[in-house]
């Protein structure tokens, strides 16, 4: 079982109105009219879009909405009072709310424990399957060695799934102040007061073992124990020791390393013993959050049968003026691809493009893996070194989602953009002026918009 703290405040709410609201409604005539004097407006501007089925709408009616993080099952708003609400956004159903205890804001947006939910869901499949065979076998020939040793691996399941739901956290630090809460409930694990060890310098990235926070002294990336309530255990390096050059840029965890990079132009993979398994030097400064991608082609195997093959690529981009394609398991630079300015906020990476922003520049999508083409075959003679772009968007913010054969971006003036995603044409434009959150969400189709009055929905293209 797990042990509940008692520092600070967890409401849990039901889909009451105003709290959660009904789901799957054609857009016009559907939302639920909250008697607010901008709601009008509100419907207005989302009757220009073209997301014209409403998944859900939510509205908070004590506070406004200061920031909104999604998540792979919740979307998270920070109030300006400090509290943190997590809804599901699926359904629009409030899961919880939590009141930060020192009332203060959180430092960055909250995160979740990576891929702990998924992993969660295949040890409940694999429990129901060993459930059955058990049943089976004690059916087919009764209690027996056979069915002992399939308990055995029972135990072995249920083990597991117990460890997944410990770890099924989500974290955030306030003030110095790291807080672990469970990810389902908003039930409030621990505390920790991360400035006696060190001075947090950027968000954290979460295992179901692990909280990877990066640290101000000395440029390094600490490593806390969840089951040890996020007592450091060890850290991870840079070429570097003072304290002018930091890690700004958040870690990222994908089995079995930690990737990070430094404002010493490196990105670094590490072991989570604390062992470096390589460090890819660029020309400057790096400022940016790394990203992973698991492109998935078909390649022959050593028999020549055509099979899936996953590689693992780390995107970054540099105050240098370039973009980076790095392959994860070695550190051996896959292509590279020149800008025109620093790049400084993440890409996103979906389906065969990858996103990513200049400042003061543009809105690039490249192809995440280029090649040369044979003019008169058609076919790839090889990987192109210096990338492939794809188009380019003047003033382009960011990528938002991905319609049925299109994506929808940000450009500038805080316009929506639907455009073709092999030839960037612009088939549509669609200006927002009163909503301010705008998510982006690489996950699937669903657009989340919402007003800092505390108006969310979450929205999908018509269903022709």
């Amino acid at each position: 079982m797990r042990s509940i703290a008692a520092a600070g405040v967890v409401l849990l709410l039901l889909a009451t109105p105003g709290c959660g609201g009904r789901g799957g409604a054609e857009l016009y005539g559907s939302v639920h009219d909250y008697s607010d004097p901008g709601l009008k407006l509100l419907r207005d501007e989302l009757r220009t879009l073209p997301f014209r089925h409403v998944e859900w709408e939510y509205k908070f009616t004590e506070k406004e909405i200061s920031r909104i993080t999604l998540g792979m099952e919740n979307l998270y708003l920070e109030t300006p009072d400090h509290r943190v609400i997590a809804v599901d956004r699926f359904s629009g159903v409030t899961r919880w709310i939590y009141q930060v205890d020192t009332d203060t804001p959180l430092d960055w947006p909250p995160i979740e424990a990576y891929q702990v939910p998924d992993e969660i869901r295949r040890e409940e499949t694999d429990l129901r399957a060993a459930n059955r065979k058990i049943d089976d076998i004690i059916k087919e020939k009764g209690p027996g060695k056979e069915s002992q040793e399939a308990q055995k691996k029972r135990d072995q399941i249920r083990e597991r799934l117990a460890q997944a739901r410990n770890g099924d956290n989500v974290y955030f630090i306030s003030r110095g102040v790291l807080y672990c809460l469970v990810r389902t409930t908003g039930n409030l694990l621990w505390t920790r007061r991360l400035t006696i060890e060190f001075a947090p310098s950027a968000q954290p990235f979460a295992i179901r073992s692990h909280i990877f926070v990066p640290g101000a002294d000395l440029s390094r990336v600490w490593a806390l124990d969840v089951e040890k309530r996020g007592r450091a255990i060890t850290f991870y390096r840079t070429s570097i020791g003072t304290h002018d050059k930091n890690i700004t840029n958040r870690p990222l965890y994908e089995d079995p390393a930690l990737f990070f990079v430094s404002h010493d132009g490196a990105v670094y993979s590490y072991n989570l013993q604390g062992g470096q398994n390589w460090a890819y030097q660029t020309e400057d400064e790096l400022r940016t959050d790394p990203v992973i991608f698991k492109y998935v082609e078909m390649a022959p195997d050593p028999k020549g049968v055509m099979r899936p093959k996953e590689t693992k690529i780390l995107f970054v981009g540099g105050f240098d003026h370039a973009f980076y394609a790095i392959e994860a398991a070695g550190g051996g630079l896959m292509w590279k691809y020149e800008t025109a300015g620093p790049i400084k906020t993440p890409a996103v990476a979906k389906g065969s493009t990858v996103y990513f922003k200049t400042e003061g520049g543009a809105l690039f999508a490249l192809e995440i893996n280029p090649q040369h083409i044979d003019p008169k075959t058609g076919k790839s003679i090889g990987p192109k070194r210096n990338g492939n772009l794809r188009w380019k968007l003047p003033l382009g913010e960011r990528f938002l989602t991905r319609g049925k054969d299109h994506v929808y971006v940000l450009g500038p003036n805080q316009e929506v953009y639907r455009l073709n995603e092999n030839t960037g044409e612009v088939i549509g434009r669609y200006p927002l002026r009163l909503l301010q959150h705008v998510v982006t969400n690489p996950l699937d189709d669903i657009l989340y918009v919402a007003h800092p009055s505390g108006y969310v929905w979450a929205l999908r293209e018509a269903k022709d």
